[in-house]
């Protein structure tokens, strides 16, 4: 078995990211923003999104892949005024991570394989 994963780990694969989340079965077990930066959003409602919000969204979008003629489901993506959030399915878990929106896409496109790794 791999080692728990970390906001470290997840800080590391880009400069941008400026919060990272983990939770499994409605458990969050990391929800931190990158040090030195100010949150849009209280740690309350971090928490909150992270209990239920992955797991929901996810399985929304899960049903546009029934027939699997587009393939499986990879991430979700939320975009807000100032930030995007990418949901991803890691480790029997979900992974979040949130850039600020301006440069999500160049970001989320750079780590897509380093997000896979953490597997």
């Amino acid at each position: 078995m791999s080692r728990p994963l970390t906001p470290e780990d997840v800080f590391q694969l880009h400069p941008k990211i400026r919060w990272a989340a983990f939770s499994t079965n409605g458990k969050v077990v990391f929800c931190q923003m990158r040090p030195g930066l100010k949150s849009y959003t209280s740690d309350a409602e971090d928490r909150a999104f992270m209990e239920l919000g992955p797991l929901i969204m996810t399985a929304v979008a899960e049903r546009l892949t029934l027939s699997g003629g587009a393939g499986k489901l990879e991430n979700v993506l939320v975009n807000m005024g100032k930030d995007s959030v990418l949901l991803t399915k890691i480790r029997d878990g979900y992974l979040a991570i949130s850039v600020d929106r301006a440069e999500a896409f160049g970001v989320f496109q750079e780590i897509d394989q380093s997000i896979r790794q953490l597997e």
